[in-house]
């Protein structure tokens, strides 16, 4: 299974920078829709896992409001002990498992409802990366993966001012997400465009086309972008009216439950 990204990728360029922190509501809505669409799919006392979770937000979040037993997967000890650390500020005991997702140790058909969010991107076979999550969720339970929209106009900035990043993406349509998941012989298939609205310029290193601006230009690309994308998501979230659409959605994701035998 040929990966477009290695441990060095995440802990020098991801977790390295991170802090623990509890999850906002404030500039990502589409975080708001992933809580919501999981509090719908899980039941009373559903096992939940995040498969790639490392450092995640969402899943202390899902334990804290839920009460469901909930757990996380990584590869990187460095976003592991950054989730542990997630975990706590949320007062939640959640199980946290650091491991190739490919020689894992969890067992199969375990959960309830298993989701990733910004995984399955980096690899060429989409399949296989969507099988070893399937493998993890037992018959009826719920399959949920999202990937970046980079069909959209933040794709666009991110292919021109972070190209060395980009290539380690594969680009995915909803049609595409839909595609791997009726190949694994999921039902009741839905994909499309999730979230309202994202415009961002980072400080990242790996934004190589901003690194030339002056100092004061790139933070105000920055605290302006995120400032806006917190206006937007917020009165997204208001309104009844939620729009989901290829241009500004930041995400792509696919639903599909696992036939029952």
């Amino acid at each position: 299974m040929k990966a477009l990204t290695d441990l060095a990728y995440w802990e020098e360029r991801w977790w390295s920078t991170q802090r623990p922190q509890r999850l906002r509501w404030l500039y990502r809505d589409q975080d708001y829709e992933i809580c919501q669409w999981i509090r719908k799919a899980a039941g009373e006392n559903a096992r939940i896992l995040e498969v790639g979770g490392g450092g995640s937000r969402i899943l202390p979040y899902l334990g804290w409001k839920l009460g469901n037993p909930v757990f996380g997967s990584d590869f990187s000890f460095v976003a592991c002990r950054l989730l542990r650390e997630n975990l706590k500020l949320q007062d939640i005991e959640g199980g946290v498992v650091c491991e190739d997702l490919f020689q894992s140790s969890l067992a199969p058909e375990t959960f309830d409802v298993v989701y990733s969010c910004g995984l399955v991107e980096h690899f060429e076979d989409q399949s296989g990366i969507a099988a070893a999550h399937v493998r993890l969720l037992k018959p009826g339970g719920r399959l949920l993966l999202t990937v970046p929209n980079l069909q959209g106009a933040q794709g666009k900035i991110f292919c021109r001012y972070a190209p060395q990043l980009w290539a380690r993406h594969i680009v995915l349509s909803p049609d595409d997400m839909a595609g791997v998941l009726r190949s694994l012989g999921l039902s009741d298939v839905r994909s499309g465009y999730l979230g309202s609205f994202v415009f961002r310029v980072l400080r990242d290193p790996g934004w190589t086309g901003v690194a030339a601006w002056p100092g004061w230009v790139r933070s105000l690309a920055f605290w302006g972008t995120r400032l806006s994308n917190a206006a937007v998501s917020w009165l997204a979230r208001l309104s009844p009216w939620r729009p989901h659409t290829r241009t500004f959605s930041p995400y792509v994701f696919a639903t599909g439950v696992k036939p029952r035998r």
